[in-house]
C-alpha cells in the first residue's frame, strides 16, 4: 500500500513551505473575493457599474428597480410579484436566473436607484430603450389599478434619472390607460367606442390639436419608438417596442379619422 510521506517537505526551508501552502490559500481567498464582489456591492445598495450588458444583468437591473417599487406599497405586493414573474418569463425567456432568490435579495437589500439608472444609461444609449424601463415600471405599478403619490414620485424619479422628458411618463401612463378603457368601452356586439382623450395623451398633444400638430407629434414618436430601431436589440426589447408602437399607431389613426 502506498504511504504518503511529508518528510522531504520538513527538510525544506520554512519560507519555501509557507510559499507552497500559502499561495493556493491566498489565491483561493482572492478568487472568492473576486466572485463575491458584486454581491458585496449589492448589499450596500449599489448596482455594480462593471457588470456587462447581458440579458441576465439587464434582468437584474429591472428586478432591482421593481423590488424598490414593490417596497413602496408592500401590502399589495402579491399581484406585483406575479406580474414580475410573468413579465420576465415572457421577455427574458433565455435568461438564467432564480426569480425567487433574486427578488428576495433585492427586497432585503434595496438598491440605490441612481446606481441602476447610471448603468442603464451606460448601455442604453438611445431614448427609446431607456423609455422601456419606465414602461415596465409603470405596468408594475398599475397592477393594483391605480398609482398612489409615492409610486408616481418614484416613476418620475426614474424617468428623470434616465434623462427622459416628463412627457414620456405621461404618454406611457396614457398607453396603459388605453388598455383599461378599451376593455371597459367594449359594447355587447364586441365593437369598441373611440376614446379620444386617452389617444391625445398617448401622442402628447392637446385635445384641440390640429391634424398637422397630430402628424408632427406622431412623426416624432415614430422616430423614437418604431420597432425598426430595435432590429439589433434583444428579443425582449423588440417585443416591447412592437407592443408600444401598436398603441401609438392606433391612437394616431383614430385621431386622424375624427
Amino acid at each position: 500500500m502506498l504511504a504518503l510521506s511529508f518528510e522531504p517537505i520538513s527538510e525544506l526551508p520554512s519560507w519555501v513551505v509557507a510559499t507552497i501552502f500559502g499561495i493556493p490559500f491566498i489565491g483561493g481567498l482572492l478568487f472568492y473575493a473576486y466572485k463575491t464582489r458584486h454581491a458585496r456591492s449589492w448589499r450596500k445598495g449599489i448596482f455594480p457599474n462593471s457588470l456587462k450588458p447581458t440579458d441576465d444583468n439587464f434582468l437584474e437591473a429591472y428586478l432591482a428597480l421593481g423590488a424598490k417599487l414593490i417596497l413602496i406599497n408592500y401590502a399589495e405586493s402579491k399581484g406585483k410579484t406575479t406580474y414580475l414573474n410573468n413579465y420576465f418569463n415572457r421577455y427574458f425567456r433565455f435568461s438564467n436566473y432564480n426569480f425567487g432568490d433574486s427578488l428576495l435579495f433585492s427586497l432585503k437589500y434595496p438598491i440605490q436607484t441612481a446606481s441602476v439608472t447610471d448603468w442603464l444609461k451606460l448601455h442604453y444609449k438611445d431614448e427609446s430603450s431607456r423609455s422601456q424601463v419606465v414602461y415596465f415600471l409603470t405596468g408594475l405599478t398599475l397592477v393594483t389599478g391605480s398609482i398612489n403619490k409615492r409610486e408616481l414620485a418614484f416613476l418620475m424619479e426614474i424617468n428623470s434619472q434616465l434623462e427622459l422628458e416628463p412627457e414620456n411618463l405621461k404618454q406611457i401612463i396614457a398607453i396603459y390607460a388605453s388598455y383599461s378603457q378599451r376593455n371597459e368601452s367594449t359594447t355587447k356586439n364586441g365593437k369598441e367606442k373611440t376614446i379620444n382623450n386617452v389617444d391625445f395623451d398617448i401622442l402628447g398633444v392637446a385635445q384641440n390639436a390640429t391634424h398637422e400638430e397630430i402628424k408632427k407629434a406622431y412623426r416624432t414618436l415614430v422616430k423614437i419608438h418604431h420597432p425598426d430601431n430595435f432590429a439589433k436589440h434583444s428579443e425582449y426589447q423588440q417585443k416591447l417596442a412592437s407592443e408600444k408602437f401598436i398603441k401609438i399607431q392606433g391612437a394616431y389613426e383614430r385621431l386622424m379619422k375624427k
